[in-house]
């Protein structure tokens, strides 16, 4: 599949309604990060939920889609590195 992202950080926020989890990405130069939204959908997003918690360490696989020129990641797989305690 061409259409592939990989991202690790940690968890800023989750929004369940939304099917949405806020990654914080840090940059190469470790002095500044980025805010990167990745939609999930409702069954991953809900072992989110159960498992994961604000600051936990996560990756997602994901692929970029484009909607009325609106760029948005999709979450296709998530991997728990640090989860809840």
């Amino acid at each position: 599949m061409l259409n592939q992202v990989i991202l690790v950080g940690r968890v800023k926020k989750l929004d369940k309604l939304a099917g949405i989890v806020s990654i914080d990405i840090k940059r190469p130069n470790e002095k500044d990060s980025d805010l990167i939204p990745v939609n999930l959908s409702e069954g991953i997003m809900d072992n989110v939920m159960e498992y994961l918690s604000e600051n936990s360490t996560i990756g997602v696989k994901a692929s970029l889609h484009i909607d009325d020129n609106i760029l948005r990641i999709v979450g296709e797989k998530v991997t728990f590195i640090n989860a809840k305690e």
